[in-house]
């Protein structure tokens, strides 16, 4: 086991927890952050997006290059008056720390900063490079903010951070926002059959795609497609077949799948929906753009796509991870994610060889009363130790 500093591990999650950092607002908590880093012994500095990037090594050429990833964003507030703690109290009872945000991901981040420092003389004589970053507006959209971080480190691979109860994941579904867009012809609802209504062609189309068969990985589970909502106009119709509507689907689908081939599924959809009509509406396909600012005024206007991502339990990384976690005592069985992280971009994007290892259970974030436990964020810490010591050889 290494020699961890437990206060200074507690004090700075619990900063964390105590400071509000909803996407686009994360200055203070990277500012917090930055000067972590800086304490541990890591050369820190901010990008141009807002990431808190703290790097170790000499990154000689050919020499691994490691970037640990915790977004420092959150959701929100929500749901205020059901918490039972202050949501930026920074509180501990019975084991247990809370706050928004703490298990996603800020006590992640916490333990890889300090984890790190503690192995901090035999990575700062190693060839390889560590760098930890601290990334902003994942909640808006996985991996769009990360990418500047990505770009100046060229890491050889990726830890990504999410909450996992100190589990190593290879893996998860991807997640887009796709919108479907039916234009038919709106009459006067008393002489209903003139015209061609898009409400109910799109609840046609609904209906075809929550009944289609699923296609389902052996450990990620299947493909979901599901509507998350639906307009039609005019509204509020006075007596008015609707002439448009339109609706968003949420989309978890496997690896290999784009964009183009959920376009594909909602338009084939679509064609088997309306076999039927004498006249045929007008269908548009697309994905929901993400746009949205960071707190140092990078401006992004992205899709709303994130890959799948597996990588090969028999793969150089996986092994040498399995081989980490197991140095410290923690069960180093594979598993996979049910949410998206940032590994759909480096993975699943950029083919980066990537894992996850997080502190939490992934159950808990986005909850009232967000916690995670002292016994996972000290056994997060040593494991993020291991890791970065097995993987840059140092």
């Amino acid at each position: 086991m290494f020699a961890v500093d437990n206060e200074r591990l507690v004090e700075f999650a619990r900063g964390l927890a105590s400071t509000p950092s909803e996407s686009g607002t994360e200055g203070a908590a990277v500012e917090l952050t930055v000067a972590a880093m800086q304490a541990a012994g890591l050369r820190a500095y901010v990008d141009a997006a807002g990431n808190a990037v703290g790097l170790i090594g000499r990154g000689e050429p050919g020499a691994p290059r490691l970037l640990i990833d915790g977004h420092i964003d959150s959701i929100p507030l929500h749901s205020k008056d059901r918490w039972t703690v202050d949501p930026f109290g920074g509180e501990i009872s019975d084991g247990k720390l809370y706050g928004l945000g703490i298990c996603d991901q800020k006590a992640s981040i916490a333990a890889a900063v300090v984890g790190v420092g503690s192995v901090a003389s035999r990575l700062a004589d190693s060839p390889g490079l560590v760098a930890v970053v601290a990334s902003v507006c994942e909640e808006h959209m996985e991996g769009a903010a990360l990418a500047t971080a990505i770009e100046a480190v060229g890491p050889s691979m990726v830890i990504t951070t999410e909450p996992s109860d100190t589990r190593l994941m290879i893996g998860q579904r991807g997640r887009a926002k796709i919108y479907a867009e039916v234009v038919g012809r709106a009459v006067h609802a008393g002489h209903s059959g003139e015209g061609v209504n898009a409400a109910e062609a799109l609840a046609a189309l609904v209906e075809v795609i929550r009944t289609t068969p699923r296609p389902t990985h052996d450990r990620l589970g299947r493909r979901d497609v599901t509507c998350i909502d639906i307009t039609s106009w005019p509204y509020p119709s006075v007596s008015t077949v609707p002439g448009r509507a339109l609706a968003r689907f949420d989309a978890r689908f496997l690896p290999g799948e784009t964009v183009d081939s959920l376009c594909s599924l909602l338009r084939e959809s679509a064609a088997t929906a309306w076999v039927s009509f004498l006249e045929q509406p007008s269908l548009e396909v697309g994905a929901v753009m993400a746009d949205f600012t960071t707190y140092t005024g990078a401006d992004y206007s992205v899709p709303e796509y994130a890959a799948a991502w597996w990588t090969s339990a028999s793969s150089p990384l996986v092994v040498g991870a399995t081989s980490a976690l197991a140095s410290v005592g923690l069960d180093p069985a594979p598993l996979s994610y049910g949410f998206c992280t940032n590994g759909s971009y480096t993975a699943g994007e950029l083919g980066i060889p990537t894992i996850g290892f997080g502190v939490g259970e992934e159950h808990m974030a986005h909850q009232v009363n967000e916690y995670v436990t002292l016994a996972s964020l000290r056994a997060g810490t040593q494991g993020l130790a291991a890791l970065a010591l097995e993987l840059t050889g140092a």
